[in-house]
């Protein structure tokens, strides 16, 4: 099977990263997104898209073995950070199929890809310590 990252434009070493624009493709041709945020990240906003698996990145450790080795996988976070390091440790365990989303949530939502209002409303104001999340009616 011909790997599906092939034609994605920003390669670094064995490393690749997709770019949001590049993803509905993926996804067609049969890519997963990884969403390896926390359950309150992903309650405030979500990947507007079917093939998601939830794993967060404190969880990875324990529960790589239940990620489909049959699919590519995209690793998504918050910025790309994470992701980056999550797409690492799943090549240090002989996963080669993967790739990491550029930019994570942040940029997928700032380039008008498809999103998923979650639970909570995001967080905003003056004073982080004083604001809770309100769950939408």
């Amino acid at each position: 099977m011909e790997n599906v990252f092939s034609a994605c434009k920003l390669k670094i070493g064995h490393s690749i990263y997709v770019l949001p624009s590049e993803v509905p493709e993926l996804l067609i041709k049969g890519a997963i997104l990884v969403d390896i945020r926390t359950e309150l990240e992903t309650e405030i906003k979500a990947f507007g898209v079917e093939n998601v698996i939830y794993l967060p990145y404190y969880d990875l450790d324990k529960e790589w073995e239940s990620l489909p080795v049959n699919n590519p996988l995209i690793f998504a976070d918050a910025v790309g950070l994470h992701s980056k390091e999550a797409a690492e440790k799943m090549y240090q365990k002989g996963y080669a199929d993967m790739a990491s989303l550029s930019g994570g949530i942040t940029d997928w939502d700032k380039d008008g890809m498809p999103m998923k209002a979650g639970k909570y409303q995001p967080l905003n104001g003056p004073c982080p310590c004083m604001i809770r999340p309100h769950e939408r009616k």
